[in-house]
């Protein structure tokens, strides 16, 4: 009889030191799938995993691997997530991706500022499939400087360019552009450059137009259209047929012809 008692405590106790504990994970769905890490116990215990929950709802039972996936492509996107997991008490399930449900994954600009020598803009959350679009206010309405491409993850990532400034104030944005979203268009950002005016000649001898110091150009033709663009001291010209051309460049726009 003593022995029979002593047998029920015990198994009483195991059950009791075995018994389950909930642990929560919270957040929003953003697209992608939670994996959870599922230890094992060993060959007695097996895995620490015994139920999982998705906003109430049971996902899975006593799942038998060591990493499982949650299905989530049923919820809206941007609907809350709670993750219940029940598991053994001497152990501790994780999510193997906590980022992906994070409350705010959205894209935000930082920081966009520019200096003399480069514009440089701070982000958040950028898409690996994005790229950015840097733009200068022209007479002619915003003007398409340079493209980047994004570097992605859920940190903060910076990107620079060169400035293209002429004296005076130089405005500037840069836009975001995802796939997945509407165009983001930071905030536009001035810089008064002191630098010098930058002026030209052509040497129609050799055909070659010389800038006094290297700048971005573009050369039109008649009709025009770009038919030659670049950042130097120099443009070449002399495979051009004859007739008459543009070259736009440091907010000048200077007509000529080759003879």
């Amino acid at each position: 009889m003593k022995n029979a008692l002593l047998l029920i405590m015990s198994f009483i106790l195991l059950s009791f030191s075995l018994s389950g504990k909930d642990s929560y994970f919270r957040g929003f769905f953003h697209g992608e799938n939670v994996f959870v890490r599922n230890p094992y116990l060993g060959q007695e215990l097996g895995f620490c995993i015994e139920e999982i929950y998705l906003n109430g709802q049971l996902v899975v039972n006593n799942p038998e691997v060591s990493a499982y996936e949650i299905d989530m492509q049923n919820l809206e996107q941007d609907e809350r997530v709670v993750i219940r997991i029940v598991h053994h008490e001497n152990c501790q399930p994780e999510l193997a991706n906590p980022e992906v449900i994070k409350e705010d994954l959205k894209f935000s600009w930082l920081k966009v500022y520019v200096d003399e020598n480069q514009i440089i803009w701070i982000t958040t959350k950028e898409s690996k499939e994005g790229f950015y679009i840097v733009e200068k206010e022209t007479e002619d309405g915003w003007m398409a400087l340079d493209t980047v491409k994004t570097k992605g993850g859920i940190f903060v990532n910076q990107h620079s360019i060169e400035p293209d400034h002429v004296k005076g104030d130089n405005l500037y944005r840069v836009q975001y552009h995802d796939p997945k979203m509407d165009v983001k268009y930071s905030e536009s950002f001035n810089f008064h450059s002191d630098k010098e005016e930058i002026s030209h000649a052509i040497d129609e001898e050799n055909w070659i137009i010389e800038f006094t110091h290297e700048v971005s150009f573009l050369l039109y033709d008649n009709n025009s259209r770009i038919i030659k663009r670049g950042k130097d001291v120099s443009c070449d010209i002399k495979k051009l047929p004859k007739g008459r051309y543009m070259i736009k460049y440091d907010d000048k726009e200077v007509y000529f012809d080759k003879k």
